[in-house]
């Protein structure tokens, strides 16, 4: 009986550091996200229910974080276009260029941000499946 106890111990600490991870890149700051998506990533789930929350919160953070990473090189871009000796034509392309970008971006955002709401109704639900705080 102790053996089963203790597989038990060990799947409800997986299933507890699944869902600490996932609060931690919900709660942390764009800049931190990736270091918290990669700790999610690397963790071992423990069951059906939590590897699917483990896959659908490291997808909708990966993709919120590629659109994010996607408007600031749009604000990059311009950057440059401060400098008087740049072109009209190429100050206009290049705005349109970055305008394309983030509103792409933009976009992408929305969406990952409802796949998001969706990570954090999931893990709410798991904690509250197995009895974590």
């Amino acid at each position: 009986m102790a053996c089963r106890h203790a597989q038990d111990d060990e799947s409800l600490g997986k299933v507890g550091q699944i869902a600490r991870a996932v609060e931690m890149l919900r709660l942390s700051s764009n800049h931190d996200k990736p270091l918290w998506l990669k700790r999610l990533r690397a963790l071992p789930c423990g069951g059906n229910d939590v590897c699917e929350l483990q896959d659908l919160c490291v997808g909708a953070y990966d993709n919120y974080l590629r659109a994010f990473e996607s408007i600031e090189a749009a604000r990059r871009s311009l950057a440059p276009l401060s400098d008087d000796a740049t072109s009209a034509d190429a100050s206009s392309e290049a705005v349109l260029s970055a305008a394309a970008l983030a509103q792409s971006a933009q976009r992408a955002i929305v969406k990952s941000r409802q796949a998001m709401t969706q990570c954090a109704e999931n893990e709410a639900v798991i904690r509250q499946r197995y009895k974590l705080r």
